[in-house]
Formats: structure tokens, sequence, C-alpha cells
């Protein structure tokens, strides 16, 4: 059978299932006035204009903002690493000249001078530091914890022990409360 044949086969059969329903409806829309047609025309239009904004394109905009919200997500999330890889880095570095001998461990004496001189250089404004036997009680109200991180570091590379750290969170993204920090220089 050709394709002719099989399409006048498909057309007749749709003619004789369909035929009747299609005449009753060409025979209602005759039967309308002109102001009629033109309201359900435009009613029909309106529908048509409804499913295409409700079923394609609001589901591709709400698509592409869910898509750029990842990315933006995803981005955030690799400065964050990139952040902490530079941080990881810098400790590499500080603990090879630490392991060259050029920076040697601070003693009793030193350990106030170094801490005031570092954390100004980091920004880290000091809320209290007392003097405990033969350590030092620091305490911030509100610190980077960036900056925190790379204090600890330095002490840790000049040889200074940490004895106690009480950190708090804050309503603030990255900023933290340092209850209590002591610290002694290494023997």
């Amino acid at each position: 059978m050709g394709w002719k044949k099989k399409q006048q086969a498909l057309r007749a059969q749709w003619h004789a299932r369909f035929g009747p329903q299609v005449q009753q409806l060409q025979q209602r829309w005759g039967a309308l006035q002109k102001r009629e047609r033109l309201l359900l025309t435009s009613l029909a239009g309106l529908v048509v204009l409804t499913v295409f904004w409700l079923g394609i394109w609001q589901p591709l905009h709400e698509g592409v903002a869910r898509a750029e919200q990842r990315l933006e997500s995803q981005q955030s999330y690799q400065r964050w690493f990139e952040r902490q890889a530079r941080l990881i880095y810098q400790g590499k570095a500080s603990q090879q000249s630490h392991q060259q001998g050029r920076q040697g461990p601070l003693t009793s004496n030193e350990l106030s001078a170094f801490l005031n001189t570092t954390t100004t250089a980091l920004k880290l404004e000091i809320t209290r530091i007392q003097p405990q036997n033969d350590a030092q009680v620091l305490v911030f109200n509100e610190a980077s914890f960036d900056a925190l991180l790379q204090l600890l570091e330095q002490l840790a590379s000049r040889g200074v022990v940490i004895e106690n750290l009480d950190v708090a969170e804050t309503t603030t993204p990255g900023v933290v409360r340092v209850r209590r920090l002591q610290v002694k220089a290494g023997s």
C-alpha cells in the first residue's frame, strides 16, 4: 500500500468517526451571532495564551532562576574553598619558614608584644588582655573567624601553646565572639 492510499484511508476513518461532530460544531458556529463568535475567538486566544504562560513560559523562567541561584551558591562555595586553600598554603609557608629557623619560638617576655602586633596586623580588636601566671588571657567581643584562624596559626608557628579557647557564634556570618583565649609561650 502506498503512502497516498494510507493517507486516504486515515482521512476516511477520521471523517467516519468525527464527521458528524464536526458538522454539528460548524452548524452551531454558523448559528452564533458575529459578536458571540468574536467573544469565543477572544476567549480561545486567552486560553491558549494562559496555557502557554503557565505551561511553558513560567516553568522555564523558574528553572532559569533556580539555575542562577545554584550557580551563585556554587560560586560562593568556590570562593570559600579558595580562601581556605590560601590559608592552608600560608600555613605551610609559615611552617616551612619556622622549620628553616627564620623565626624561633617566643619567650614569655616576647609574647605580649607579639600578640599586640599580630592582632593589630590581623585587624583584631582585643577587648581585654590579662596576665595569668605564665599565660596571657585574651578576650575579643567580635572577631573575624578567618582572622582568628590566622592568629591561632601564627601563634602555633611561633611555638605558643594554646591552653584554652572558648568561642561563641554571633548573629553576623563570619564573625565570632572569643570569650577566652589563653596562650602561653612554649618552653
